[in-house]
């Protein structure tokens, strides 16, 4: 009896963690917001640039792509500073 407590509660406890993930990774799919834009492309000319090409050519633009753009443009920033 004992055993089947333990793996009953065993798949609760991971049905819930899979529920938690499942959710905090949809929300990176999500369309970020004009306010999310704006506070990270205010940083970085790079950030600015690559997401204004992205609303250019008409792809939206996601709560992830923010993630990925913000840290592939840390070392482009980085050499920029050697043209000032």
């Amino acid at each position: 009896m004992k055993s089947k407590y333990t793996a009953c509660v065993g798949a609760v406890v991971a049905l819930v963690i899979v529920v938690a993930l499942g959710s905090s990774l949809a929300g990176d799919f999500e369309a970020a917001s004009v306010a999310e834009i704006q506070s990270v492309a205010a940083d970085s000319k790079c950030v600015k640039r690559m997401l204004q090409d992205a609303n250019r050519w008409g792809q939206e633009i996601r709560r992830r792509d923010l993630k990925n753009v913000k840290d592939q443009c840390v070392s482009i920033d980085k050499q920029s500073k050697a043209f000032e």
